[in-house]
């Protein structure tokens, strides 16, 4: 007997029962809502919606409309160690933290090939936030677009998800050099071994802006390529991790290159009539990196650079990322990193000297409670900065060195190091 048929023969006993101790219109009206209620669950279990390997789901009978509910949450204790600092700060620092609360739906409208995702997240102080807002379409010969609020498509790092990573956190590296979040549209195209995405944005880090926001470039370009020289297929180097069961070795080369200028938008007129702007910059940013797994282990290593124009500050910065991990049994995994940046020569300390380079070393252990999956992972890494987290600085006598969430508070002198434990849930 199907679901259906089931259905409506319970509603028809409950309908006779009734008939007892109710009128004959009440029993019909008692069994009409019965009976709408049963055909509601029938169209809800005949969509297939429920729960997948992609996650909690619901959708329509022919599969084209679909809408996904995720979301994760980490929550952190943190420990930090610095010297005296002039009394500014205490020798040890710690708490919890909620580091991370995150919220969101996908899935397809209208065809399986046109798909959209929105996704938000709650901060360490309770403010919820919009990440990404897209839409995209997928044609059968390997070429897609996406267009709204992305991820900016330039360092591996940054594409690939934090609840993946292998660290608690990326490297000072992304921080630096990284686009964090932008809007515009980009265009995809891929083969089983050649994917390439290219693009017109507004921006590095222009999440949330308006068009004519100062935040915002006048127009940014971006290009990236990867090509897929081992393993089966493009999924496994949606994390760093590679778990002991996998079957193949799989390699990763990629490159990327973004362009963005200003000077117009969110500008001005001054008194004499000549144009004014706030964001008179000009970035070139461009990276080679490449990911390697085999069966328990993995390897990443990055070099990135920079070339920042603004008025009379001219500066190129350079970095460079190399971590590893492997799998000591099924579910706990080692990991380490190294991650540097070489400063230009005009960037000063508090001196009014050449800053010293930064370079940062990172270790931890990963514990999977829900074995070959990111679902339910506890992490435990200690950071050690060999020079100072508070310098270069700018011509405000201001840090340029982001810090923040990374287990460092600041300190000017080298050797501060920061401990952080963390337990990560997704759904």
């Amino acid at each position: 007997m199907t679901q259906s048929k089931k259905l409506v023969v319970i509603a028809g006993l409950a309908l006779s029962a009734t008939a007892f101790a109710q009128s004959n219109d009440a029993g019909r009206a008692y069994a009409a809502e019965l009976v709408s209620d049963a055909g509601a669950r029938v169209s809800l279990l005949d969509g297939g919606s429920g729960y997948d390997k992609k996650g909690f789901m619901i959708g329509s009978a022919d599969g084209n409309n679909t809408m996904y509910v995720f979301g994760s949450a980490q929550v952190r204790y943190y420990a930090n160690f610095r010297d005296d600092n002039d009394g500014a700060r205490e020798n040890y620092t710690g708490g919890f933290e909620n580091n991370m609360t995150r919220l969101g739906v996908k899935g397809s409208v209208w065809d399986k090939a046109f798909t959209y995702q929105v996704r938000g997240e709650f901060d360490n102080s309770g403010s919820f936030g919009l990440e990404t807002a897209f839409a995209g379409y997928s044609w059968d010969n390997g070429f897609g677009l996406t267009v709204g609020q992305i991820k900016h498509p330039l360092l591996r790092e940054s594409i690939i998800d934090n609840e993946y990573q292998l660290g608690v956190n990326r490297s000072i590296v992304d921080s630096v050099f990284g686009g964090g979040y932008t809007q515009g549209l980009q265009l995809n195209y891929a083969t089983d071994a050649f994917r390439f995405t290219g693009g017109l944005t507004d921006g590095a880090n222009s999440a949330n802006t308006a068009y004519d926001s100062a935040s915002e470039a006048d127009y940014a370009l971006n290009a990236r390529v990867d090509f897929k020289a081992m393993g089966a297929d493009w999924a496994r180097f949606d994390d760093f991790t590679s778990w002991k069961s996998a079957e193949d070795m799989g390699l990763l080369i990629g490159g990327a290159i973004h362009w963005q200028d200003g000077g117009s938008t969110g500008g001005g007129v001054d008194d004499a009539g000549d144009d004014v702007s706030t964001n008179d910059v000009q970035v070139l940013a461009y990276t080679l990196d490449a990911q390697f797994e085999g069966q328990g282990w993995n390897a990443f290593a990055a070099f990135v650079g920079s070339k920042v124009e603004s008025g009379d500050v001219d500066s190129s910065n350079f970095g460079g990322v190399i971590q590893a991990g492997i799998f000591v049994t099924d579910q706990v995994e080692l990991f380490g990193r190294w991650d540097g940046i070489f400063w230009d020569s005009d960037l000063l300390d508090g001196e009014g000297e050449s800053a010293d380079d930064s370079h940062f070393l990172t270790a931890g252990v990963n514990y999977y409670l829900s074995p070959e999956s990111h679902a339910a992972k506890f992490s435990l890494n200690g950071v050690y900065a060999f020079n100072s987290t508070v310098e270069p600085l700018d011509a405000d006598d201001n840090s340029v060195l982001p810090i923040g969430g990374s287990g460092f508070l600041g300190q000017q002198d080298d050797g501060e190091f920061g401990l952080i434990a963390q337990l990560q849930v997704m759904f």
